[in-house]
């Protein structure tokens, strides 16, 4: 959907859909465009129309014309690749992917509240260049949808603006909220070496989608297979091209750290202590024997990389926290007709 910062690392993994209530809500303060948060909120019990507020989630009333804002957006994304006939693929017997997609669109808009309003809380505002951006971005939206849609699905410059500068705070709330994040990684801990390397399976699937599974006296013939394959490896002129002809791995090259989950251990831990242009010996692990060689113990943009992704995990980890703390504080209300009315097709 809208692609930032904030959309990569926060959403969708934060708020279950088994979270979200339904129910009428109660009473709340001021007011402004299509999100309301007003003196007395309350949740349309009646005939939905896209005026109606149908969410109100902490002392935010959302109408409505916002969520079919998102719903334009989603379809507007999708359709196009995959045909409208998309939202009615059955994911399971009682689920089909539009089922899936009207919660994900509230439970995005429920999270994009509860962030706006801490950021109120904190004194977070947008700038004027970023609202800027946000009319920037919602002009060309609507603009590129045709009367019908712009009729069907409230699409205005003024609503589009909203659900944008929303998504932009959103942003900006992740990086403040996660400033005291630890930001210090060692090289070592990001370091990335890449690897070629053939390996052999005696417990796993191979890359022909082979169940393998060996006893002791299986094992010790792949072990004596192996140890005449590192004779003929040594000799080939090209051990990428050998081990691909060889290899029970769907993989023959690879760039690692030490965290990687794509071998054993020992072959890991085989692999970080070769030079470059090195061949390691026969390598015995739990899944596998392996024969590795070094194309370069040292890969600087793959490890700064890597450094960049251990920072956003560690701040993705304390926006999920924070996030946490937020929810656990706002009531969640939606509007039992909205349900009935709300499709995606």
């Amino acid at each position: 959907m809208i692609k930032n910062k904030f959309t990569k690392c926060a959403l969708g993994v934060m708020l279950a859909a088994s979270v979200l209530l339904s129910g009428c809500g109660k009473s709340a303060e001021t007011s402004d465009n299509n999100t309301k948060t007003v003196k007395s909120v309350r949740l349309e019990t009646g005939d939905i129309t896209q005026n109606s507020v149908v969410m109100k989630i902490g002392n935010t009333g959302v109408k409505y014309e916002e969520v079919l804002n998102y719903a334009y957006l989603l379809k507007n994304q999708y359709e196009g690749s995959f045909g409208k006939a998309l939202w009615s693929y059955k994911i399971d017997d009682d689920t089909n992917i539009g089922d899936k997609a009207k919660k994900e669109i509230v439970s995005m808009i429920t999270q994009l509240k509860i962030i706006g309003e801490n950021a109120a809380k904190q004194g977070i505002t947008l700038d004027g260049d970023e609202k800027d951006q946000a009319l920037q971005d919602a002009q060309k939206l609507v603009n590129k949808a045709d009367k019908k849609e712009k009729k069907k699905y409230a699409l205005t410059v003024q609503n589009v603006q909203g659900m944008f500068e929303d998504n932009i705070l959103a942003n900006k709330m992740f990086y403040v909220a996660t400033d005291a994040a630890d930001t210090n990684v060692t090289d070592d801990e990001a370091k990335q070496i890449k690897i070629q390397y053939l390996e052999l399976i005696v417990k796993g699937t191979d890359k022909n989608g082979r169940k393998i599974n060996m006893g002791v006296s299986d094992k010790a013939k792949t072990y004596k297979r192996i140890k005449e394959m590192l004779k003929e490896a040594k000799k080939s002129e090209s051990f990428l091209d050998y081990t691909e002809a060889n290899t029970d791995s769907s993989t023959s090259e690879a760039t690692i750290g030490k965290d990687t989950k794509l071998l054993d251990k020992e072959a890991i831990d085989a692999a970080f202590s070769l030079k470059k242009g090195k061949m390691s010996n026969v390598i015995g692990g739990k899944t596998g024997y392996y024969i590795i060689y070094c194309v370069n113990d040292n890969d600087e943009d793959a490890t700064y990389a890597r450094k960049e992704e251990i920072i956003n995990e560690r701040q993705t980890k304390m926006f999920k926290e924070k996030y946490a703390e937020w929810l656990s504080e706002s009531k969640v209300d939606i509007s039992n007709k909205f349900w009935d009315v709300f499709t995606i097709s």
